[in-house]
């Protein structure tokens, strides 16, 4: 049995059945179910008339033989791509896409793809609106004028990067030096009290000047466009320094942290800055979460543990009160 809504809201349940044939006879959305490699496996009577296929001239045929170029040649790749990352970049929807009639000809179509499962099965559904020639414009114009303010939002966001980056290296460069220069001095006072933890403290300065530095010189990069630069890193240390980092001033003193990394978890192909940086502020967020005025014991808990597709999967718990109920609906909205 396979329950589905189609993009207007509607639930149909599909067996292989002659009851699953009349249902798909009639529903009044063109309907396709395909498996896991792609090939067609259901064709409505809306989908045989959109299309001008015959079901029985598809069943066990790739799917991309209703697609134009170039997503005909690549939709395999989705698939798998889909099927290895859980990477949702089709499900859901709707989008607009070119498809291919039998005859040769292509036509727009709104697509929203959904997925499910049949006796083990897993199965993709897609159902499919034909647009006429004026709604097709008039959507395209839509996510044109959407793709050019997000392109003017990036633009902003590179000059005011470029602004922040010009303004801070200065400063940032004289803290490194001026910090090296006081550790010159203390090399040579050997009768200095607290010679070696002074040194260490220092050095840990200059590390993280030339730290943000770095990191604004990479934001730069990354709204500009600019690959991220990265690296192997094991899911140990990148918490590690995070967490070191974290607990400067003095958290440690009221804060209970565990760490479960799971063992021989695969290294992390990640950009060690910007990483670190999530890892950090999520971090810090759950101190100030918990607070040291907040009555009881204060604990937070990172693990680290494999997920699907070869992924590792961080995760960040605390004892802090969670989201207030009246915004956590909205909370993740843009």
């Amino acid at each position: 049995m396979i329950s589905v809504d189609d993009a207007a809201g509607h639930l149909y349940s599909l067996t292989h059945t002659d009851s699953a044939q009349l249902l798909l006879s009639i529903m009044p959305v063109a309907m396709i179910v395909i498996d896991t490699r792609g090939r067609i496996q259901a064709f409505s009577k809306a989908a045989e008339d959109l299309f001008g296929y015959c079901e029985a001239d598809l069943l066990g045929r790739n799917v991309n033989i209703l697609m134009s170029q170039p997503h005909r040649a690549r939709h395999d790749s989705y698939i798998a791509r889909y099927l290895e990352t859980g990477e949702k970049r089709i499900m859901g929807g709707p989008r607009l896409e070119n498809a291919r009639h039998a005859d040769g000809h292509t036509f727009p179509i709104e697509l929203t793809v959904g997925e499910t499962h049949d006796e083990g099965a897993h199965l993709f559904l897609g159902f499919v609106r034909a647009l006429s020639k004026p709604e097709f414009e008039q959507r395209q114009i839509g996510v044109m004028l959407a793709e050019l303010a997000h392109t003017s939002r990036v633009s902003a966001m590179g000059a005011l990067a470029t602004a922040i980056a010009h303004e801070l290296n200065q400063p940032l460069t004289s803290i490194a030096n001026y910090a090296e220069g006081l550790r010159n001095l203390i090399i040579r006072r050997e009768d200095f009290v607290g010679r070696d933890e002074c040194l260490e403290t220092i050095d840990k300065c200059i590390a993280q000047a030339m730290r943000s530095g770095q990191l604004i010189h990479r934001l730069r990069e990354f709204v500009k466009g600019g690959e991220p630069h990265r690296e192997s890193l094991q899911a140990s240390h990148l918490i590690n320094e995070a967490l070191s980092l974290a607990l400067i001033n003095g958290y440690k003193k009221v804060i209970h942290v565990d760490t479960r990394i799971e063992e021989g978890l695969p290294p992390l192909k990640v950009d060690a800055l910007q990483a670190q940086q999530v890892l950090f502020n999520l971090i810090r967020n759950s101190f100030e979460a918990m607070g040291e005025g907040q009555e009881g014991r204060h604990d937070l808990l990172i693990t680290a543990s494999r997920a699907q597709g070869g992924f590792v999967e961080i995760g960040i718990e605390d004892s802090g009160p969670g989201i207030d109920p009246e915004i956590i609906e909205v909370v993740f909205n843009s």
